[in-house]
């Protein structure tokens, strides 16, 4: 008898396995896609070299006659790295002041304790972390633990995380290795709401970061402009540019984009650029100021009134 003959004969041919984590990796994406409302759409990633999905969010619209509930495209997305496990152990971490992670090295204040916070801890490979840095913060990259025994999703932003916790603590070896990513565990994922409002907001950034850079654009055209009467009929363009935005109607938790989007389109419908509320009551400077300005008809304060709104608009990308 040959020796492939007795190999065959002596032993069963092996098939194709699957192991525990491939069992907790599809547990894991099913309750992920429970604990996410149930009109958003997850696009798989195959082959998959960091980013396990793309979320695509919808939102609820008010629906023909006869139909059931509708949903429309918000144009909004989000990038999920999705790692699964049986349990998570929860960690108590103290939470303390620091400067400004912008202007200089992470350094820590100890004798300014903020309190306290559950966390959860992940690790990640350099690789994954190098990938998520190139990508920049412009289109954010979820990192989602799903908790098996706990029936729970935990998320941080990744992209954030690099950015203000790994690279000004480790400086430039930050995703050169493996770290551990502290997800706070308040930070949970419900189909319910509460959290995915946080999630919207994600998916807004991409949007809020092109506005901003047409909001800085237009401003310093406008500045530029010496004719007042140019100058007017230029902002009237910028204003019918920036006016078709979404952003202004589903503002989310920042409440002051309606604000402004209020003052930009009636500026397109009256060309009174003074409509601007940022608080709630107005002293009697402002009102003083706001009469002084709707009783003008030169050209040169209505421009005026012009570049202090477009300067607001410009500024922010700063208070973002």
């Amino acid at each position: 008898m040959s020796k492939s003959a007795r190999v065959s004969a002596g032993k069963s041919p092996r098939g194709k396995r699957r192991n525990e984590q491939h069992l907790i990796d599809a547990a894991g994406s099913q309750l992920f896609q429970s604990c996410i409302p149930e009109q958003w759409v997850i696009h798989p990633y195959r082959p998959d070299y960091g980013l396990d999905f793309l979320v695509e969010l919808f939102k609820e619209v008010v629906p023909s006659p006869g139909r059931g509930r509708t949903y429309e495209s918000l144009g909004e997305h989000l990038y999920v790295q999705l790692k699964s496990r049986r349990a998570t152990n929860k960690k108590r971490v103290r939470i303390f002041g620091r400067y400004n992670v912008e202007k200089r090295a992470e350094i820590l204040d100890r004798t300014d304790c903020l309190g306290t916070m559950d966390i959860i801890q992940q690790s990640l490979d350099g690789p994954l972390l190098e990938t998520v840095e190139r990508m920049g913060v412009g289109v954010p990259v979820l990192l989602v633990t799903a908790d098996l025994s706990a029936q729970a999703c935990y998320f941080i932003c990744l992209n954030d995380y690099i950015d203000k916790i790994l690279v000004p603590r480790f400086g430039p070896g930050a995703t050169g290795r493996s770290r551990s990513i502290e997800i706070p565990a308040a930070n949970r994922l419900s189909p319910e709401g509460g959290r995915d409002d946080v999630l919207r907001w994600y998916g807004k950034r991409v949007k809020l970061y092109a506005a901003f850079q047409r909001f800085i654009f237009q401003s310093g055209n406008l500045r530029e402009e010496q004719d007042p009467r140019k100058l007017l009929a230029l902002a009237r363009v910028f204003a019918s540019r920036v006016a078709r935005y979404d952003l202004w109607d589903d503002t989310g938790t920042w409440e002051v984009l309606a604000h402004f989007g209020e003052a930009v389109r009636h500026f397109m419908s009256t060309g009174d650029a003074t409509n601007i509320r940022l608080n709630p009551v107005s002293d009697v400077a402002t009102k003083r100021f706001e009469q002084s300005r709707a009783n003008a008809n030169t050209s040169r304060v209505k421009a005026s009134d012009v570049l202090r709104l477009w300067d607001l608009l410009a500024t922010l990308p700063g208070n973002f």
